[in-house]
């Protein structure tokens, strides 16, 4: 039997929630849109269009009436923006639409730092228009959902101008690089080496990595090694084994870099 979740607000086109759990969301649909950035924690996210791992700065877009669910890998802190499409303006679906064919490809849209903060403030702006509910608050909450949009959509844009420049030889290194580190993610790596491999400068491919996957190769790398190391520290793991068994001897520079990643340390996933 479909499960539909109900919308979070009353009398609006757009409401904003601060999910912070460790509890998992099973399968379900709902009536209205949903964009959510996550900001702390881990989580898979699978719907119809695929299955993806949602990091910090990650954000995606569910159409209505689209099974999804969440699998949580410790506690998360993920704003759920929704939006009642009957009272939206034609130009406010469009742009979710917009930004929904986006993120279909590969499930998620990755913002980097500045545009996810300036993001998560105007969701700011939404939840505490939504709670103060002063004069105008609706049109203040409309005006806030827009700029979210322009500032998705032309992050987006960028990084697939980006990419789009990449000729098919220089992607087809990136690709082949990116199988290197996912098959060698634990061990220790050159990657001036690396792009020697590929016949590639340094330089260049440090670029062309960054344009085509969005991430430079080493932030990349971290990132994989973080979730990887994630799965030990919900086996029991000691915080230092878990860097170690992901190719991070030192302790500390394993904790900083998950921080970094993930919004929280190392240590409290493993009170999950």
């Amino acid at each position: 039997m479909e499960r539909y979740y109900p919308f979070s607000a009353e009398d609006t086109a757009v409401a904003v929630n601060v999910y912070r759990s460790a509890h998992s969301v099973p399968m379900h649909r709902h009536m209205f849109w949903e964009l959510f950035l996550a900001v702390r924690g881990s989580c898979r996210h699978m719907s119809e269009a695929g299955e993806t791992v949602l990091l910090p700065g990650d954000l995606c877009v569910v159409p209505p009436h689209t099974d999804h669910c969440f699998e949580m890998q410790g506690e998360v802190e993920i704003y759920n923006c929704q939006c009642w499409p009957d009272k939206l303006e034609s130009g406010e679906r469009m742009m979710l639409w917009d930004v929904a064919e986006d993120s279909r490809c590969s499930g998620v849209i990755r913002l980097p730092a500045e545009q996810a903060n300036y993001v998560r403030q105007r969701l700011d702006e939404i939840l505490c228009e939504q709670k103060a509910l002063q004069a105008d608050s609706e049109a203040v909450r409309r005006a806030a959902l827009t700029l979210v949009l322009v500032t998705v959509r032309r992050a987006y844009r960028q990084q697939e101008a980006r990419a789009n420049r990449i000729d098919g030889g220089s992607r087809a290194c990136v690709q082949w690089a990116v199988q290197y580190i996912e098959k060698h993610l634990c061990e220790p790596m050159d990657f001036s080496a690396l792009a020697k491999e590929v016949h590639l400068s340094e330089k260049y491919f440090r670029q062309v990595f960054k344009d085509v996957m969005g991430l430079p190769p080493v932030e990349y790398r971290n990132r994989r090694r973080v979730v990887r190391s994630l799965i030990y520290l919900q086996q029991g793991c000691p915080v230092s084994e878990a860097g170690e068994r992901v190719g991070w001897e030192d302790a500390n520079y394993y904790a900083r870099v998950f921080k970094r990643v993930m919004g929280y340390p190392p240590k409290y996933f493993k009170k999950i």
